[in-house]
């Protein structure tokens, strides 16, 4: 008779400490991903409301940007240009900033105004302006404005600064040069075939015609001037053949030959798109801050994030544009959403992208001036810009 099998052996014990120790991580764990986003929300109501101490410490972290010398170089993207639209950009964004808060605080108009001007100067030298000559075979954008090429990655977005400045100080310098370059942007947006102008020879984007069709708005008011039919004109073929039928999302490159969308609709040009339109035409910017929101806004860990692409478009790659993608999410789409949500009045939301700029910036305070020491220049002059993005009233009147 075969004996009885040997009983097997009881399964291992843990010890009751490390059943413990696991317990106590996992509720840290749990409680650092519902304790983080608050801790980095902690705040936001002072840029999404616009206090003056806010602002003005932005305003003198971004200073040592626009009064240090710069170069080109130093950006470092692995192309130049791309490295000398990064050196404007900082110029640009930063000038923005600054006539924003200016405007909101007049407290602060002196010094901001004065820095917003010195933004000027620097994106007038011919070696910031370098990048878009260069791209248009030696054709420099001031030089030419009688001639018919777009120049829209230089012309389009300069001008909008001349022109909010110019409407805060009427006395500046560069009046005529905001005259002149409204006067070529009008001509060559009448004459576009597709009702876009060229960023460089073949490549139309419709979220740079954005910021030189603003520039036409603000120097309308700028000079109490009837506005130029070139913006409503512009709008109304942006509705009707630039924005995606399924998601309202911006596309976000045109086929210069045929005039159809030749790129996806993104989350990076449609959220930038949104903070300049609020300068031209409230009613798009409102709509596509709409279709960024419900098309690519979402929470990751309690953290607002926005995708560079929607769901109909599986598999989009991230670029210079987008900056690099997480999970499908968007560094500049994320970013330039700010502006929408303090623009159109949405408060949640802000609050979801500022705890995410916050955790991700590495914010540093020296003195009473705040940076984000993650973004470099170009990131410091970005978040002044975005989160002072003018708030637009209920009827859409700033």
């Amino acid at each position: 008779m075969a004996s009885p099998p040997e009983p097997s052996p009881p399964p291992a014990q843990r010890p009751r400490w490390l059943l413990r120790l696991l317990s106590l991580l996992s509720a840290l764990l749990l409680s650092a991903a519902v304790l983080a986003p608050r801790y980095c929300a902690l705040g936001w109501e002072q840029p999404y409301e616009g206090q003056r101490a806010w602002a003005r410490a932005q305003g003198a972290g971004v200073a040592r940007w626009v009064e240090a010398d710069l170069e080109r170089e130093g950006f470092a993207t692995g192309s130049a240009r791309f490295d000398g639209e990064w050196w404007f950009g900082t110029y640009l964004m930063a000038g923005l900033g600054y006539v924003q808060t200016a405007r909101e605080h007049p407290e602060l108009a002196e010094r901001h105004l004065a820095l917003a001007a010195r933004c000027v100067e620097r994106l007038l030298e011919p070696r910031v302006r370098a990048f878009d000559a260069e791209a248009w075979l030696g054709e420099d954008a001031l030089d030419s404005l009688a001639g018919p090429n777009g120049h829209a990655a230089y012309l389009g977005y300069l001008n909008l600064l001349l022109g909010l400045l110019r409407e805060q100080d009427p006395s500046t310098p560069h009046a005529a040069l905001n005259d002149r370059i409204s006067a070529a942007l009008a001509r060559r947006f009448a004459a576009a075939p597709h009702g876009l102008i060229a960023t460089y020879p073949g490549e139309l984007y419709p979220v740079d015609n954005s910021a030189g069709i603003a520039s036409l708005a603000v120097h309308a008011r700028a000079t109490r001037s009837p506005a130029s039919p070139a913006v409503a004109a512009w709008v109304a073929r942006v509705r009707a053949a630039y924005l995606d039928p399924e998601t309202g999302l911006l596309v976000q490159a045109v086929s210069s030959s045929t005039g159809q969308p030749s790129d996806a609709p993104r989350g990076s040009g449609s959220a930038l798109a949104a903070y300049f339109l609020a300068y031209a035409d409230p009613a798009l910017s409102r709509d596509l801050y709409r279709a960024v929101d419900a098309q690519l806004s979402e929470r990751f860990l309690g953290f607002g994030v926005v995708r560079e692409y929607p769901a109909t478009v599986p598999g989009g790659a991230g670029d210079i544009d987008s900056g690099p993608l997480i999970l499908g999410y968007s560094v500049s789409a994320t970013g330039f959403t700010l502006a929408g949500a303090r623009i159109h009045g949405d408060p949640a939301a802000f609050a979801r992208i500022y705890a995410t700029a916050w955790l991700f910036g590495a914010p540093t305070s020296r003195g009473e001036a705040l940076r984000f020491a993650a973004g470099g220049p170009l990131g410091d002059a970005l978040l002044f810009a975005l989160m002072s993005a003018p708030r637009l009233a209920p009827g859409g009147g700033s």
